[in-house]
């Protein structure tokens, strides 16, 4: 039986936007369409105490939950101290290999969803998740955007989503978003998306970032303002040092963005146009581990869950990297570590140089050291040695600056210009979900 999101999803693609249009600018609710609920745990969330958080969940899954159950027995956890001393950590093989057994005894009695990994790094995964996870998930997340500006208007959502044949958008009037087909790049469509954010006095993009800038840079090549566009709600990507002064520096577009996964167990927010952010210590328990298990200030992102009592995932090893600063900072009335680097998993993100050592693509990505005159940028390693640099020129995009600097830069990088290759594209290459990857590593690597 399908669910009620569901239902309602399948109605919004079916009725015509003449009646879902006048509907969206009715809907005058802001963040209230969440919910109570939501609304109560988000002024709540500056009280949050973590380590009880985390205390509570670990006695909770070794209570309810087999997998915690065989291993730890009776034991009790009454710290953070505890909890590192006597749990292991675990990851998606261990997931796949004993899923039936990290689902609570209590499942049953609650309302809950499966969900999937898009199997970009490998077998996808699934996950049990509370129906209502947006209680929590939203609270945050709309924190995050409301800093940046956000005041719950319409979005013009943009992501690699193809829309039915003779739908040029669809329209959610319960989450506020026009929703447009990020597959097509017409000078018509484009002029199509154009007017229909005017029309309706739309001012913030939501979606990926690749497409969001994509579609802003079709704006200007066809000479479209953009001068109306305030905010970007940008999801799923990275957000580079070159996005981000494409949006906040040339087009005054302010950015909020944040890394999170599927599994639910993290929430970082990237801060600033350098590679800053910082980790939200009440949406789950964050550890930074090196290669022997031990806490550091480089290594491996270690997540636990807060809030999945269908599913506990506890120590689960997400395969991605950060960098601590050593710094803490004061947000919103709550005290946050801050980070440096944050790199996707080793094995989309390691570069082979020529030597045969490898660095990660973060590592040698321009923050500072040229104002780089470029609309998105990806790297590709198609053999061993060799980088190949995709470039969509942006305004002031010059061979003698910029790409020279480019092949001095990733020239020294690589051990040698002659092993970098530049490479002009009116688009960066997509995955199969519609994501654009910061680097692209060739079959034949």
């Amino acid at each position: 039986m399908k669910s009620l999101a569901d239902f309602i999803k399948n109605r919004i693609q079916e009725a015509p936007n003449w009646i879902m249009l006048p509907l969206l600018h009715l809907n005058r609710f802001g963040d209230k369409v969440y919910g109570s609920a939501m609304k109560r745990f988000q002024r709540s969330i500056p009280s949050i105490d973590p380590e009880q958080k985390l205390v509570n969940m670990a006695n909770y899954a070794i209570k309810h939950v087999p997998y915690y159950r065989e291993l730890y027995g009776n034991a009790i956890i009454n710290s953070a101290e505890d909890f590192r001393k006597i749990f292991g950590f675990i990851d998606k093989d261990t997931v796949r290999a004993n899923f039936d057994k990290f689902i609570s005894d209590e499942a049953p009695e609650i309302n809950h969803v499966e969900l999937r990994t898009s199997g970009t790094s490998g077998k996808p995964m699934r996950f049990l998740m509370p129906a209502n996870r947006y209680v929590t998930e939203m609270a945050f997340i709309t924190r995050i955007w409301q800093r940046a500006g956000y005041d719950f208007g319409i979005k013009a959502t943009i992501r690699r989503k193809q829309l039915k044949k003779g739908r040029d958008y669809m329209v959610n009037p319960v989450t506020r978003e026009i929703i447009f087909d990020g597959c097509r790049s017409d000078e018509a469509y484009i002029r199509k998306i154009h007017s229909v954010m005017r029309r309706n006095n739309v001012s913030t993009l939501y979606g990926y970032p690749s497409a969001c800038t994509k579609i802003l840079g079709l704006f200007i090549k066809y000479n479209l303002d953009t001068s109306f566009i305030k905010l970007a709600l940008l999801t799923s990507e990275s957000v580079p040092a070159a996005t981000y002064r494409f949006f906040n520096d040339r087009l005054g577009i302010k950015i909020a963005t944040f890394y999170g996964h599927t599994e639910k167990l993290i929430l970082i927010e990237q801060l600033d146009a350098t590679p800053t952010f910082s980790i939200e210590p009440g949406y789950g328990h964050t550890e930074i581990i090196d290669e022997n298990g031990l806490p550091a200030n480089y290594g491996e992102l270690v997540g636990t869950t807060f809030y999945n009592h269908v599913m506990p995932l506890l120590r689960y090893r997400t395969g991605d990297y950060a960098r601590k600063t050593g710094e803490t900072r004061r947000i919103d009335g709550i005290q946050k570590e801050i980070l440096c680097s944050l790199e996707g998993r080793r094995e989309q993100t390691m570069v082979t140089r020529d030597d045969g050592t490898e660095i990660n693509i973060s590592s040698i990505e321009i923050h500072d050291e040229y104002p780089l005159h470029a609309n998105g940028i990806q790297f590709v390693q198609p053999a061993p040695g060799k980088l190949t640099v995709r470039i969509i020129p942006g305004k002031g995009y010059t061979k003698e600056g910029d790409e020279a600097f480019m092949l001095r830069y990733y020239g020294n990088a690589m051990l040698g210009e002659k092993n970098v290759t530049i490479q002009y594209v009116e688009e960066l290459e997509c995955l199969p979900n519609g994501k654009a990857p910061t680097l692209i590593i060739s079959p034949r690597h």
